[in-house]
């Protein structure tokens, strides 16, 4: 396979203020839902040492869907349970009313 000169892995290619604007715009305890339909509220907004330059957001989840317990290298960015969290680019993220979901919500069920 031929090698493409003009191919830019996305790992390492971020620039220091990828995102900054995006990110601007949440704040910590903001609800929200990231790629998925993974729901939670947002706990971090910024760079995090660790993880590829630019902007993060860390996610405490509703539910133990998530891949982080808030420690990025053995360091707390934020607090929460194993796998009740998450790191995602502030793109990757919607900030509003996204309640927690109830598995015993009868609203949508049919009787």
């Amino acid at each position: 396979m031929e090698h493409n000169p003009n191919f830019k892995s996305y790992l390492g290619q971020a620039s220091p203020d990828e995102q900054k604007d995006e990110a601007s715009k949440i704040e910590v305890g903001n609800r929200c839902e990231a790629v998925g339909a993974k729901r939670g509220e947002v706990k971090y907004v910024g760079k995090v040492t660790g993880l590829e330059k630019g902007y993060w957001v860390g996610i405490s989840l509703d539910e133990p869907v998530g891949d982080s317990n808030g420690k990025v290298k053995g360091k707390v960015i934020f607090e929460c349970g194993d796998k009740f969290g998450m790191f995602v680019r502030p793109n990757d993220l919607k900030v509003g009313d996204y309640p927690e979901l109830d598995d015993f919500d009868m609203d949508d069920d049919m009787i």
